[in-house]
C-alpha cells in the first residue's frame, strides 16, 4: 500500500514538473509579446503638439496622406494596404496555411490630431495590426470572384493549379482609409526640424485600440503557456510508460 501511494506521488509529481517546465517554455516563447505589453504600459499617450524628440511615444489620431493609394484587391482608395495571400497545403493527415505572397504599401503617411501631425514611413521595422477589411477564400469547387482573380494574377499568384483546378486560397487586404482612427507606439526622431516616427525603430500601427492590443497579446501567451502544459504532460506520460 505504502508502495502504490509513493508511486503515484512521484508519477503527480512528474505530472506537475513536466507541464511546470512547459508552461515556462511556452512562456519563454511569448517573450516578443511580453515585450509589448511592457512597452506600452510603460509608456504614455501624448497630443502630438507636445511630443519631445528622441523619445518613446504612444499616439492615437486620424490617418492621413498626401498620396492617395488604390489597394490591389478591392482598389480601394486608402493612405497604406497589406495584402496577404496563404495557400492551404497538406502533409499526411494533418494540413497547414503557408504564406504565398505578402506585401506592404511603402508611400509614408501621416497621423494628426487637434495638436499636430506626425509622418510615418513604412519599413522593415513596422508591425502593422489591423483587422481584415477583405477576407476571400477559395477551394477545390468554389471559386474567387473574377475581380479578385484578376487582381491576384497581377500581383504574380496565380488561382489555378493541378489539371487547373482551384488553389485553396486565403485571400486577406487590410488598409488605412483617410480619417480612420489609428494607434501608434514608437520612438520620434528629429529631421530637418521635422519630428517623424523613426522607421529604424520598433513601429507598432494599428486600427485598434491600445486595450484590444493588450487582450491580444495577453491571449496569445496564455496559449502558448497552455500548449506548452499540455506538450510537457503528454512527454512526461511518454517517458513514464516506457
Amino acid at each position: 500500500m505504502d508502495t502504490l501511494l509513493k508511486e503515484l506521488l512521484n508519477s503527480n509529481l512528474v505530472f506537475v514538473l513536466a507541464g511546470a517546465l512547459g508552461g515556462l517554455a511556452g512562456l519563454l516563447l511569448s517573450y516578443k509579446e511580453m515585450g509589448k505589453i511592457i512597452r506600452m504600459i510603460r509608456t504614455s499617450t501624448a497630443e502630438i503638439g507636445s511630443l519631445p524628440a528622441d523619445e518613446q511615444v504612444q499616439i492615437v489620431g486620424q490617418a492621413d496622406g498626401d498620396t492617395i493609394l488604390s489597394s490591389p484587391i478591392t482598389r480601394t482608395n486608402c493612405v497604406l494596404w497589406q495584402v496577404t495571400v496563404s495557400e492551404r497545403r497538406s502533409s499526411g493527415k494533418s494540413s497547414h496555411w503557408v504564406k504565398i505572397y505578402n506585401n506592404t504599401s511603402t508611400s509614408p503617411f501621416d497621423v494628426y490630431d487637434a495638436t499636430g501631425r506626425m509622418r510615418l514611413y513604412p519599413g522593415r521595422s513596422l508591425e502593422l495590426l489591423l483587422k481584415d477589411d477583405v477576407h476571400k477564400s477559395s477551394g477545390v469547387f468554389y471559386s474567387l470572384d473574377e475581380q479578385t482573380q484578376a487582381a491576384l494574377k497581377q500581383l504574380g499568384v496565380d488561382t489555378k493549379g493541378f489539371l487547373n483546378m482551384n488553389r485553396p486560397l486565403r485571400v486577406q487586404e487590410r488598409y488605412l482609409e483617410k480619417g480612420d482612427e489609428i494607434y501608434v507606439l514608437g520612438k520620434t526622431v528629429s529631421k530637418n526640424g521635422a519630428k517623424l516616427m523613426d522607421s529604424e525603430s520598433a513601429l507598432i500601427v494599428s486600427d485598434q485600440s491600445e486595450l484590444r492590443l493588450v487582450g491580444k497579446f495577453l491571449w496569445q501567451i496564455f496559449v502558448n503557456t497552455l500548449i506548452g502544459v499540455v506538450f510537457g504532460v503528454g512527454l512526461g506520460l511518454y517517458f513514464m510508460n516506457r
